[in-house]
């Protein structure tokens, strides 16, 4: 993401008074003195890397006393810049982009109406929490492709922990069926149907 700092806005997050967060979606540390087991020091301050979770959404770390600490970055500038007068739960992505974390961006909201919006605008959850899954149906050698592992138990009638069994190679098979992941491309990565 570029970011503008003439349209960038720093405010200090409530919770620890030495991390500000940025109307585009920022997290910083400030200049501080630390003490440890041996005396004091000066820790500057900097812009904290951020990573995506395994859903997508950018988190950052720092540390607090020796214990560190763990934030999504859309909570942080939603708790910073949005009012939650009515103390809602969730924080909405307005454009699905779990990446975009400026505040124009972000919304308080309820878990139904995130779940909602979500399957409207954008991905929907099987999409969001899981890869692609092929099935193979080993009577007629039929090839099905299902957005997630639920979404393959659900349509064929055969329990998540079966087809999780399969994929992860303790069982070959399940209910007349063989279960393979797709690829970052799509592509099958494995597919160890036995005729």
């Amino acid at each position: 993401m570029k970011y503008s700092e003439t349209n960038e806005i720093w405010r200090l997050y409530q919770e620890f008074d030495f991390i500000e967060v940025s109307t585009l979606g920022r997290v910083r540390t400030l200049d501080r003195v630390v003490s440890n087991g041996k005396g004091t020091r000066v820790e500057k301050g900097m812009i904290l890397k951020q990573w995506p979770n395994k859903r997508g959404y950018l988190r950052v770390a720092f540390r607090k006393d020796s214990k560190l600490i763990n934030k999504p970055v859309h909570r942080l500038v939603a708790q910073t810049f949005i009012p939650n007068p009515d103390n809602l739960p969730q924080v909405n992505h307005k454009d699905c982009n779990p990446q975009n974390n400026s505040v124009s961006n972000l919304e308080w909201c309820t878990p139904e109406y995130n779940i909602e919006y979500r399957e409207k605008y954008g991905k929907s959850s099987a999409e969001v929490s899981g890869c692609p899954v092929y099935a193979v149906n080993l009577d007629t050698l039929k090839i099905y492709k299902f957005k997630s592992q639920r979404e393959a138990g659900r349509a064929l009638g055969i329990v998540n922990q079966s087809i999780n069994s399969v994929l992860k190679g303790r069982l070959k098979t399940t209910h007349g069926y063989v279960f393979a992941k797709a690829g970052e491309t799509g592509e099958i990565v494995k597919l160890e149907a036995e005729k």
